[in-house]
């Protein structure tokens, strides 16, 4: 969070009492232990009309972004409808109009993770009307624009990013958010590597390993590097792209699942995919893709399928290909990933129909996917 985000205490209610930092997280660890459909209006109104328990448990859904997404956009969801009610008081000043802001933020990055785009910019409208209100508006508004950015690139408007990203790093270094900046600074990378651009790609992510920053948040460290990784691969250079790969997974805890994770273990079945290593390659897209079913991430799970399907027909297992195919198929028209009547995907449903999957209709809806995912 920012130094000039909320850093001070909530000023208390002349009736409430002030909760130190400690007992406010356990306050807010046991109202998410309550299951949000059991959860009654008299526990909403006991923990979420507390300034320093809501300042908890953003905390905790900021954490959990990585982890589980469908998580952090059911309970962001839950606690802002409480709020956002007409009747809802909350503090002495701007707390509310701050955590109508926050909560949207936070029910903007669930959903983007789980691949629901207009819900996430819907939210997004919420959160800047949110931190409009703010007597210190400019940290969630540049964080607004920044997951605006991060949809952007996933919709492939590569040429929005590379614009705007300069701009929107600077103002939070002027903010003093330093692991926002980086994070301007790996979407942009992200950019130049789809755009084909792997060199300048590679100077960048190599600047941001080398900044000590990145050690205030493992999950984005071992995201640069698994990055890192993938655009070395992309040039040739397997064995720097598996140094990375190692390093990345260092800073990841071992049982835990997580998007970064995921994405490292895709990455490294496309290391072996590349040298030839066909089943090593299945069920390291494999594992990828049970990590993305766990996190709820259906855009990257039809992904993965189709991932999976290409290497399969390499193998001649061209009837296992065509079930990975089917499998995708659903979730890339329910979720728009690409434009309708795609071409691909007119072509893939035919070759299926046959019997015969279109390798390079395959190809091409894989490669439609892979930058917005």
């Amino acid at each position: 969070m920012s130094l000039n985000a909320k850093v001070l205490p909530f000023p208390a209610q002349r009736d409430s009492a002030r909760l130190s930092p400690v007992e406010a997280d356990l306050a807010a660890c046991e109202f998410l232990a309550i299951p949000v459909d059991r959860r009654s209006d008299a526990d909403r109104e006991e923990y979420l009309g507390s300034p320093d328990v809501l300042l908890a448990l953003c905390s905790r859904l900021r954490g959990q972004r990585d982890l589980a997404p469908a998580v952090v956009e059911t309970e962001a969801i839950d606690a802002y409808r409480w709020i956002s009610r007409p009747e809802c008081e909350l503090g002495l000043f701007d707390e509310r109009d701050y955590f109508l802001g926050e909560l949207s933020l936070l029910a903007a990055a669930g959903s983007r993770q789980l691949g629901k785009r207009e819900e996430a910019f819907r939210w997004l409208d919420r959160a800047e009307a949110g931190f409009r209100h703010t007597m210190n508006p400019a940290p969630g508004m540049a964080n607004v624009a920044y997951v605006r950015l991060a949809l952007r690139y996933e919709m492939g408007r590569y040429d929005d990013v590379l614009e705007l990203s300069p701009s929107l790093e600077s103002g939070f270094s002027k903010l003093r958010m330093p692991l926002e900046s980086a994070k301007c600074r790996l979407l942009r990378a992200m950019t130049l590597k789809q755009t084909g651009n792997h060199g300048s790609a590679i100077d960048l992510l190599g600047e941001l390993c080398a900044e000590t920053t990145l050690t205030m948040d493992p999950f984005l460290g071992a995201r640069v590097l698994a990055e890192l990784g993938d655009s070395q691969q992309l040039v040739g250079r397997f064995d720097l792209a598996m140094v990375a790969f190692q390093q990345a997974l260092s800073l990841l805890q071992d049982r835990e699942v997580s998007l970064a994770k995921a994405d490292l273990k895709l990455y490294v079945g496309g290391v072996h995919k590349a040298l030839g290593a066909l089943s090593a390659a299945t069920e390291s897209f494999r594992e990828a893709q049970r990590d993305y079913r766990a996190l709820g991430m259906r855009a990257l799970v039809a992904y993965s399928h189709l991932v999976v399907a290409e290497t399969l027909l390499e193998m001649k297992r061209d009837r296992e290909a065509e079930w990975e195919i089917l499998a995708a198929l659903p979730a890339i028209d329910e979720l728009n990933l690409v434009p309708e009547g795609f071409a691909a995907v007119a072509l893939l449903r035919e070759s299926i129909s046959k019997r015969t999957p279109n390798a390079s209709a395959l190809q091409n809806l894989r490669a439609q996917l892979q930058g917005k995912n």
